[in-house]
């Protein structure tokens, strides 16, 4: 059996099915670090979770419809997570 990640793991002890507004603030409040921004091609910039485990679509922020919520910008982003998440230094991937 696999074993899951620590983001996956919070979810599942916190009553949570995906990392939605609320549940990010809840996550970041506990966890602060590895936060970041990434670009989600021509779409935007989505904010997520790193965990050293595995990559998961859980470990992306997600609107109430389930779906990435997206910024249109990476400043728009990081200005959220500085805001929003009280996340003062996320990590940012340019590729």
């Amino acid at each position: 059996m696999e074993k899951s990640d620590e983001i996956t793991e919070w979810l599942v002890r916190n009553g949570r099915k995906t990392l939605n507004l609320a549940a990010a603030k809840e996550l970041a409040a506990a966890s602060p670090q590895q936060w970041y921004v990434a670009s989600h091609g021509k779409k935007g910039y989505l904010v997520g979770k790193m965990t050293p485990n595995k990559f998961s679509a859980r470990h992306i922020l997600v609107d109430d419809e389930g779906q990435p919520m997206l910024f249109s910008t990476a400043e728009g982003a990081l200005a959220f997570l500085r805001t929003e998440l009280k996340i003062a230094r996320p990590h940012v991937f340019n590729y």
